[in-house]
């Protein structure tokens, strides 16, 4: 077995057979800005960072069925963690040495991340747009002799349930939380922190987080401004289908779709992306882009140290 599958997607899907459906799903200005989609191009791939394909097909490891909900198993890998955590964090790091070296400004450490992503290094983060048109162009501009899937998911779902319940008072299951001078956090404050712990990337913080874009910093990736990026940091051993499409005794989960579209579709669809909205491979791909030689001479002296294969120009 190479990557993780994971069959209770099934209770999520929708078939998309025609433009029809195509246009009504992903084309109207109307749909709900809640919701973040990713496009994968073949519907057989599960939603798992590029971190995660690099690290269990650069060993040896023994796979176990692991209990993911309501005895629901799945096969998965046998990760030591932290050596998953040390290895994907040295490599951000790195690749921020490399791009201060060559005369970047100082930058977050979320920002160093995107970069990382947009240009070719593993990373833990999983890529969404908040425009289904754009998931919907990844999704059809390859395999074309593959079924292809668009996921839609609140990706700030967790942050929204950790500020609820951070917000619910004294007597809610978090409890009473300090500031630093030891006094009681108020309900505003405890939402705030929580916010923050949802939506840092950090060593030491959770191992799953949805990093906010800063303002400043997204001038240092075209791409991500294009795409219209957002982004959930994954650092599990359990893919995020889990996450998003949880395995329970009910699906009715406000928003949560996986479209399965089918690969006749594909071309059309890329046409018409294409003519109509101007999104096609010259768009999602910018080539002009002030930072683009420092960030690419960054990324190939860490894919130099860490033995990955050279990047095509």
């Amino acid at each position: 077995m190479l990557f993780p599958t994971f069959d209770y997607r099934e209770w999520y899907k929708t078939d998309v057979t025609s433009m029809e459906q195509v246009e009504k799903l992903f084309f109207q200005e109307s749909l709900s800005n809640n919701f973040y989609y990713r496009g994968m191009a073949n519907y057989d791939f599960v939603c798992i960072s590029t971190f995660y394909r690099y690290f269990i097909t650069s060993r040896k490891l023994n796979w176990s069925k692991v209990d993911v909900g309501f005895n629901s198993m799945v096969e998965l890998p046998e990760i030591d963690m932290e050596e998953y955590k040390s290895l994907s964090f040295h490599i951000l790091d790195d690749f921020y040495d490399n791009l201060l070296t060559l005369g970047s400004q100082e930058i977050s450490f979320e920002s160093v991340a995107y970069l990382a992503q947009h240009y070719g290094l593993p990373t833990d983060l999983i890529d969404f747009s908040f425009d289904p048109k754009i998931a919907l162009f990844f999704a059809c501009c390859e395999m074309p002799d593959k079924d292809c899937s668009v996921y839609m998911f609140d990706i700030y779902a967790t942050v929204k349930k950790m500020m609820s319940l951070a917000g619910q008072g004294p007597s809610s299951s978090i409890g009473y939380m300090l500031n630093k001078d030891g006094t009681h956090m108020t309900n505003e404050e405890r939402e705030q922190c929580f916010k923050e712990f949802c939506t840092t990337l950090s060593k030491d913080g959770f191992s799953t987080v949805t990093p906010i874009i800063s303002g400043d910093d997204i001038r240092f990736g075209e791409r991500i401004i294009n795409q219209k990026g957002a982004f959930i940091y994954h650092r599990d051993v359990i893919p995020m289908d889990q996450l998003m499409y949880t395995v329970s005794s009910s699906t009715n989960y406000h928003g949560r779709r996986v479209y399965k579209i089918t690969k006749g579709l594909k071309a059309t669809i890329l046409q018409v992306l294409s003519e109509q909205f101007g999104i096609n491979e010259e768009f999602v791909y910018p080539s002009i882009d002030q930072n683009l030689e420092i960030i690419k001479k960054a990324v190939a002296k860490t894919r130099e140290k860490f033995g990955l294969p050279r990047l095509n120009d």
